[in-house]
């Protein structure tokens, strides 16, 4: 986007390899939540105009069944994403960024998925918009680490604060 504006910029400084392991980890959150968006968008364009049958193919319990499923993950991936940046401009973020890098990876792959199989497979194209799109989420799951190394972090802050703590914890935030 060359038009778009910044609407705040703060210089780095220096940074740990943790914390960079952390905002670059947010971030691709926020890259994933954004690239579900658009999945969601060009998959309902293109189940609403493909025709089968004389009618189209979202007017399938099927593929009404899958955009439903898309928006949802959709719609989980963008607030775990916000969330996270709400916390990080509260100050200690670990838990939240760890909890959003696991929820839009998840996320990603999964709607990366409903959405090639509601284009009939043709996004997997090189001519298709789609290709480029569920390819960088699929490349953004494993940057910064991946679900499985995030929930160990998860994991590891539940544990570290008790079983009593984990409802507190979480309606809290």
């Amino acid at each position: 986007m060359e038009r778009a504006r910044v609407i705040a910029a703060a210089p780095a400084g220096r940074m740990s390899a943790s914390a960079l392991r952390q905002y670059g980890a947010l971030v691709r959150s926020a890259q994933m939540a954004g690239g579900l968006e658009y999945l969601l968008a060009q998959t309902v364009r293109y189940v609403s105009e493909r025709k089968q049958f004389g009618r189209p193919i979202a007017s399938f319990q099927a593929i009404q069944h899958n955009l439903a499923l898309l928006a949802d993950h959709t719609a989980a991936a963008g607030i775990a994403a916000m969330n996270a940046f709400r916390a990080a401009d509260r100050g200690d973020a670990a838990f939240e960024i760890a909890a959003a890098k696991v929820r839009t990876g998840e996320a990603a792959g999964l709607g990366a998925g409903i959405a090639h199989q509601c284009h009939g497979a043709i996004g997997f194209t090189y001519e298709h918009s789609l290709h480029f799109v569920t390819r960088r989420l699929w490349s953004w799951r494993a940057e910064f680490g991946a679900e499985s190394h995030w929930a160990a972090e998860v994991g590891r802050h539940v544990a570290g604060r008790g079983a009593d703590q984990l409802w507190p914890d979480l309606t809290a935030r």
